[in-house]
């Protein structure tokens, strides 16, 4: 919350804008890089028509997505998202863990799960969305729109 906190203030400086953004199907975005290989079986109603004549019983495939409820998920999702930051020149700033720098557009990030907050100079945040959406490693994400709730908070400017 104090990082989350200091984003916001940072975004409160004139001139400066505060934008959100969530991330798509958060966790499957990112591949799963497990030591030992996780097996998956596929529900019923998902089987494609084809394999109701082969009297499969309970097909099984590995998982390669970081699927949501895997003990490892949230992990490989938190360093996907971290590499495209960054791939967009994104600095970790030390002691505030998923907050993120950019020096060239004075921009900061800071993350919880999938709900991105951007703080910094209005005239860089379209950019920014565009090159995370974009960029080496790209960011699936719903369209940015302004700050008003984050964290459950409700934020009014004021």
């Amino acid at each position: 919350i104090h990082t989350a906190n200091s984003t916001i203030a940072y975004g409160c400086i004139p001139g400066h804008n505060l934008t959100t953004a969530d991330a798509i199907r958060a966790y499957v975005q990112s591949t799963l890089k497990s030591k030992h290989e996780t097996w998956v079986t596929i529900p019923r109603e998902l089987w494609p028509k084809h394999w109701f004549d082969k009297g499969y019983r309970r097909p099984m495939c590995r998982l390669n997505k970081a699927l949501y409820g895997h003990p490892e998920s949230g992990a490989h999702w938190e360093k996907h998202l971290e590499s495209a930051f960054k791939s967009c020149g994104g600095v970790p700033i030390e002691n505030h863990p998923s907050s993120y720098w950019f020096s060239d557009s004075k921009l900061l990030l800071t993350v919880y799960v999938d709900d991105l907050l951007l703080a910094g100079p209005a005239e860089a945040h379209d950019k920014f969305w565009n090159d995370l959406r974009n960029g080496q490693e790209p960011i699936s994400l719903e369209d940015p729109e302004p700050l008003n709730r984050f964290l459950g908070r409700e934020h009014v400017e004021v």
